[in-house]
This record gives structure tokens, sequence and C-alpha cells, in this order.
């Protein structure tokens, strides 16, 4: 009796432990890495990235071409590693509310509305060169609410940086060039947030 007493003591321990590692959450609250909503998000940068690297590199000469886009796709690569593979902590999560998605339907939309009206006035001046350094500058805009729409400071950073990049690039009309930079950039940043260099901690 004894015997039977002390395994019916263990048993509900070793059942009940896998339960507590579902597929929801796990024991801090935050969502499995293939379903965790910042860890997806994060793809959308990173293809954002290598688009800015492979769409513009072209302007650079073709050894400098080929080492950027080398480049961008080691961070790029690094980057999937981390979120996916070896995934380092994010920090708290916090489920996105129907506002914070909102905003980003809205922050979409306008990203949008914003390259298609710009890029109509720089062809209507004849700049249309530009272009790029436009599209650099609209992505990092539409990144700055991100950051009190999902409680994530890298996107203060990401946004303001890009949004610099973008104002360099239309001020001095190296357009394709900060375009390139600014891919790197990006990958780079990201690749920071993976390796959880901008986890929020609890408490």
């Amino acid at each position: 009796m004894r015997g039977s007493g002390a395994v019916a003591s263990i048993e509900p321990r070793s059942y009940t432990r896998p339960m507590e590692q579902g597929t929801r959450t796990d024991r801090a609250g935050t969502p499995p890495r293939f379903v965790d909503p910042r860890r997806i998000g994060a793809l959308a940068g990173l293809v954002g990235a290598a688009t800015f690297v492979f769409s513009y590199a072209g302007g650079l000469d073709d050894a400098a071409a080929v080492v950027v886009k080398v480049l961008v796709v080691v961070i790029v690569v690094a980057t999937l590693g981390m979120l996916f593979v070896r995934p380092r902590g994010l920090g708290r999560f916090v489920p996105p509310s129907r506002v914070a998605i909102g905003v980003y339907l809205l922050c979409v939309v306008g990203e949008l509305a914003l390259i298609r009206v710009g890029t109509d006035a720089l062809v209507d001046a004849g700049r249309d060169e530009l272009r790029p350094a436009l599209i650099v500058l609209v992505v990092g805009l539409h990144f700055l609410p991100f950051a009190w729409a999902f409680h994530e400071r890298m996107f203060t950073w990401l946004g303001a940086m890009l949004v610099v990049l973008g104002t360099v690039g239309l001020l001095t009309a190296a357009a394709e060039l900060v375009a390139v930079i600014a891919g790197l950039a990006m990958g780079g940043m990201l690749l920071a947030y993976a390796l959880g260099l901008f986890a929020r901690r609890a408490g």
C-alpha cells in the first residue's frame, strides 16, 4: 500500500508537467516561438531589409553590390536563427489589443498612401530618382506608432533611424545608397531585437 501511495503521489507531477508547457504559452506567459506575434512580425521587417538591399544595390559597383547582398543574407539568416532555432527571450509579452491591431492596419494603409502620393509628387517634379529615399522615410514613419501600440521600444529606434536616413537621402540625392544602408541597418536592428537587446523586463 505504501508503494502504491508513493506512485500515486508522483504520477500527477510527471503527468502535469507537460501540460504546463502546452502550445499556448510557457510559464512566463510568452507564446511558443512559432506563434509568437513578435517573432512572426519580425519576418516582415526582414523581408523589407532584404528588399531594400537587393532592389537598390545595383547602383553600387559590382564588388560592393555582392558584399552588401551577402551581408544582408547573413544578417537575415542569423536573425531567423535567433528567432526560431535558438530563440532568446524578447521580454515580457503584452498581447496586442484591438486598438493596437487597428493602429497597425491604419499605419500600413497610410504607408501605402504616402508612398503613392509622394511618388506622384516626385514624378511631377522630375525627381523620381529620389523614390528609394522616400520609401525609407515613409517606412520609418509607419513604424513609430508601433512603439506605443505594441509596447516595443525597438520600433522607436527603428522608425527614427529610417526617418533620418530617408531624410538624408532626399536632401543629398543619394537615394539608392541610403536605401541599401537602410536595409542593412534595419536587418541589424532586428538582429539586435532577436538577441533580446530590447527585451522588456517584468516588473
